[in-house]
């Protein structure tokens, strides 16, 4: 594996839960709160996170990023403009500003283009190509909703979750099913918010479990809120099948024209031994206001025809 972080990593970003994350709601109280919370309902807690989550036709940002993996860091620009239920537009650019990719992402299609010196060519597939790349399940309304910063998974059926409390945060988790118990050795009902959920593969019961389990099956979701805005601050997925855990975290809220959001988000992808970040910050944000989506490919691009295929070569 290639130890630098290129632009072909870079280009593989945004498929693997890499590239940005936003949040934003209506203007809302402080965040801090002193006073010890009430005990709410997985019910209530939906029900408010519904009426305050981010509906929007079309979001535009402006982000300077940082990507870190094996010791190595890698800043870029990222300019996005999404319109919801139909696309996704990306340019990607170095800290001088030139742009290197462009990305449009549809509900059935992805495209790219690389425009780096001698390495100039463009890619056309399916969106499904993300998943097999990121060895991720998403769909595209899934994406969008990660890069907005609404919750991914959290479902209105107030039977899949159970709330709790966690200092000054509301926190929901996942049921488990019983096949998620027997892997886990602990029950959801006994799970403190922070514990950290940890499996061994070679558990006998384990291996069945895996071999019985569909994927979706064996992903342990958590979310914290906000207890006055009711917006996600911090979300954390185990998977426990693949080993790996995603973490989520949003930090240093401002409000921007009555519209609340994180100026800087962490996250983080922990495998077996292997960590990847990225922490942004969002320097322009702009909601319900249409947008160009230029994306024309040059004459002379050559054509890759498979999404990763310049990574195998590495």
């Amino acid at each position: 594996m290639n130890k630098s972080i290129s632009y072909s990593t870079i280009r593989l970003f945004f498929a693997c839960f890499l590239l940005v994350f936003f949040s934003a709601c209506k203007k809302q109280k402080d965040l801090t709160q002193q006073e010890p919370l009430k005990e709410r309902s997985a019910t209530y807690l939906l029900k408010r996170y519904e009426r305050n989550k981010l509906d929007y036709g079309w979001v535009g940002m402006k982000l300077d990023v940082e990507l870190r993996s094996l010791g190595e860091s890698q800043g870029f620009k990222a300019n996005i403009r999404m319109r919801k239920d139909s696309c996704v537009w990306i340019s990607i650019s170095p800290a001088l500003g030139i742009e290197v990719f462009r990305v449009l992402i549809t509900p059935d299609s992805l495209k790219y283009i690389s425009k780096i010196p001698d390495n100039k060519y463009y890619y056309t597939g399916r969106f499904e190509d993300i998943n097999e790349v990121a060895k991720v399940g998403l769909d595209f309304d899934m994406l969008q909703d990660l890069l907005i910063g609404n919750a991914i998974g959290l479902e209105k059926d107030e039977g899949k979750f159970r709330s709790n409390i966690d200092g000054q945060l509301y926190q929901l988790t996942s049921r488990y099913k019983r096949k998620v118990r027997r892997m886990v050795g602990v029950d959801d009902r006994k799970l403190d918010p922070n514990d950290t959920i940890i499996v061994n593969p070679n558990d006998p019961k384990y291996q069945r479990s895996v071999r019985k389990a569909d994927e979706d099956d064996i992903i342990v979701s958590r979310y914290w809120l906000d207890p006055n805005s009711f917006k996600l601050i911090k979300s954390v997925f185990n998977d426990l099948i693949n080993q790996r855990t995603l973490e989520i975290n949003y930090s240093g809220f401002k409000t921007e024209e009555e519209i609340l959001y994180p100026s800087n988000c962490i996250i983080d992808i922990r495998n077996v031994g292997q960590q990847q970040q990225i922490e942004f910050e969002i320097t322009r944000i702009a909601l319900n206001k249409a947008y160009d989506i230029p994306f024309e490919i040059p004459d002379d691009f050559e054509r890759k025809e498979k999404i990763n295929e310049e990574k195998e070569r590495q």
